[in-house]
């Protein structure tokens, strides 16, 4: 009976070591992720849109542009003042010319003619500045009135309260 218990356990650990050696593939296989397959039945479409009609009223579009204008021209006094770097003055009195000229087209024909007025005269402020890269003090605080006067001026004409029956 002690040679069959033997035989038993020498048969059992032989089957045992069969099933170590030859690995458990089953089961590796039910505790890997499976990849997810990318076959989706949805379709695509593509529709074009129109972006050539604006989103906003023209009021919107104008309160927009004059705030730019507004903070660019600040910005400009400020920097004519200081006597900051020549690349900053002249970024600012770009970006202020180009608002300007944006709301000049949101205004109806006799508004755009007034706003003309000073558009005109931000591009001479602008030749000038390009004509004295080294200004001294007392042409650079002429300047900066010029700025201060024009930055005054529309603020208190061009105001949206203002211009809103003026508006296209």
């Amino acid at each position: 009976m002690i040679k069959y218990r033997k035989m038993a356990v020498v048969v059992l650990l032989f089957v045992s070591g069969m099933f170590l050696l030859s690995g458990c593939e089953t089961l590796r296989k039910k505790f890997t992720r499976k990849r997810k397959s990318k076959d989706s039945t949805e379709t695509v479409v593509i529709v074009p849109r129109d972006y050539s009609a604006h989103p906003f009223a023209n009021d919107v579009l104008y309160k927009q542009y004059f705030v730019y204008w507004k903070s660019w021209n600040q910005e400009l006094v400020s920097s004519l003042s200081e006597a900051e770097n020549y690349k900053k003055i002249d970024e600012c009195i770009d970006q202020s010319l180009t608002n300007m000229k944006k709301m000049q087209t949101y205004l109806k024909e006799e508004k755009a003619k007034e706003l003309g007025v000073f558009v005109n005269k931000t591009e001479v402020l602008k030749d000038e500045i390009m004509a004295a890269k080294n200004m001294p003090p007392a042409q650079m605080n002429r300047l900066r009135y010029s700025a201060d006067r024009i930055l005054s001026n529309v603020n208190r004409n061009f105001d949206l309260k203002k211009m809103k029956d003026h508006l296209k």
